[in-house]
């Protein structure tokens, strides 16, 4: 049985609700668009997310904190939870254009988390054109990564526009209790004791370790301990600021946009070249960029890139215990005047440098250290990046939500401190591309979705999908899709 007090946020849980409580131009919300062919059934939607909620038990989970407010908060059972907080419907003023769907979305996502109920607002949005509707869900980031994100959404979905035959039934919901602010701060110094006590312990193995290193082999010892802290320097170095001259303002809102590509056509220019589809990912946002300055007369040949880098399934996994089981590499990436091949090339050599970096393990301990750091020195830190960039795998067969099927998911992801978040999430064959831009670094962002569209378009070979999707007719079926049909974008030079 969980305890009553619940656990507390630690490693980049905490740094991130600390930074995004601190800071309102570090909001971290993760909001996702799921583009429905019509309009599910509000009863069965429902049952799904209460059953949800069940299986999930965050979903059920509020902040609590302690007397002195020095640590982070602990996630419990809210025994107050009442779905009909989190889950609503709503229909479209207007005549339900995908420009009002977005709106929707920015003000789900700026507008701040009730932080005594579970951190996650689900919306069914009705209305939109062509008989379709879309499911919002907004998750808090210090509760889930975007991979975690999709992990949720997959316990949602079904298979067919039926009910999905013989589903496990759903655990009860998890007992909850009310809990003093005495025995938060209580379970708090008993959890910082026993990882203070924990740090001790692996301080003395590190000292052990190197003491009998140093009578083995003390130059290979000595050497990979240099490294080590060389490492955790260059992981922890704060920048001058952002590289690009064009990108420079910050703020605490910004606007989002999205299209999408044939996924396959995007996996082929990246197996030609033998490298990933990350590496073309990484390097069409790069291309796209690069044009974006050229078109407003700059020249920039570097860019700041937040790329994270997941430590799932390896020996630094810590999925089981926490939301985001991720780290992030922040590197510069030269985009002026290079080839497609010489984009993907530098994005891999990148890439796998930081995957080699012995300070990459240490990911939790540093950012716990980053309570002692001023929220804003880390907010200045968080502003020296140009652009996040970000790659999700999803499903890659058609899924339906109570009856409606899903023809899109686009990612949309608060920007953090960066100019630009490009996230991309992969489903059902498509790409799907989420731009979320700081509105004081690009004030023209419909200009940025066409440079970055363009970028993209020359790394597949081929046009990309237009910005407002509901635009894109479906194929014979009749079925709407957001691939379907492309414009004339053609890949330039």
């Amino acid at each position: 049985m969980a305890e009553p007090t619940g656990q507390q946020l630690t490693g980049w849980d905490a740094a991130t609700w600390r930074t995004a409580a601190g800071d309102p131009s570090l909001r971290s919300t993760v909001v996702g668009v799921c583009l429905l062919d019509s309009t599910p059934s509000w009863e069965r939607l429902r049952a799904r997310v209460d059953r949800l909620t069940c299986l999930v038990p965050v979903l059920r989970q509020r902040p609590i904190r302690g007397l002195f407010g020095v640590a982070s908060p602990r996630l419990a059972s809210d025994p107050d939870f009442d779905l009909d907080l989190h889950l609503r419907r709503m229909r479209l003023a207007g005549s339900g254009t995908w420009a009002e769907l977005l709106d929707e979305a920015r003000r789900l996502s700026l507008t701040d988390f009730d932080r005594d109920r579970p951190l996650w607002e689900m919306v069914l949005v009705e209305g939109v054109e062509g008989g379709r509707s879309a499911l919002l869900l907004k998750l808090h980031h210090s509760i889930a990564d975007g991979r975690a994100t999709v992990l949720i959404g997959l316990s949602l979905v079904e298979l067919g526009v039926d009910p999905n035959p013989d589903e496990p039934i759903a655990p009860p919901p998890p007992e909850a209790t009310d809990i003093t602010q005495q025995a938060v701060s209580l379970a708090d110094i008993a959890d910082n004791v026993r990882r203070a006590k924990g740090a001790l312990e692996r301080a003395g193995e590190i000292v052990a370790d190197l003491a009998r290193g140093s009578l083995r082999d003390p130059v290979s010892t000595w050497s990979s301990a240099f490294s080590t802290l060389a490492s955790v320097g260059r992981f922890t170095a704060v920048p001058d600021g952002p590289m690009s001259p064009l990108m420079t303002g910050r703020g605490t809102t910004y606007r989002f946009a999205a299209f999408d590509l044939p996924f396959t056509e995007l996996r082929a220019a990246a197996k030609s070249r033998d490298r990933s589809v990350n590496d073309a990912f990484v390097a069409a946002v790069g291309l796209g960029l690069e044009r974006y300055h050229v078109r407003h007369s700059v020249v920039v040949d570097e860019l700041r890139f937040n790329v994270p880098i997941s430590l799932r399934g390896d020996a630094g996994d810590r999925s089981g215990q926490a939301s985001n089981a991720v780290t992030i590499a922040r590197f510069t990436l030269p985009v002026a005047g290079l080839t497609v091949d010489e984009r993907m090339d530098s994005v891999h050599d990148q890439v796998e440098r930081w995957r080699l970096e012995p300070a990459l393990r240490w990911a939790d301990p540093l950012a716990e250290v980053s309570w002692l750091v001023p929220v804003p020195l880390l907010a200045y830190a968080a502003r020296a990046s140009d652009v996040t960039t970000s790659n999700v795998p999803g499903p890659p067969t058609p899924l339906y939500v109570a009856g409606a099927r899903i023809v899109g998911m686009y990612p949309l992801v608060a920007t953090i401190g960066a100019a630009v978040n490009v996230t991309m999430v992969t489903y059902d064959g498509s790409a799907f591309i989420g731009v979320s831009a700081d509105e004081r670094a690009v004030p023209d962002i419909h200009e940025l979705i066409a440079d970055l569209r363009s970028g993209f378009a020359t790394v597949i070979g081929g046009p990309v999908g237009a910005e407002d999707p509901l635009s894109a007719p479906g194929p014979a079926d009749g079925t709407p899709k957001a691939h379907a049909v492309r414009d004339d974008l053609t890949p330039a030079g």
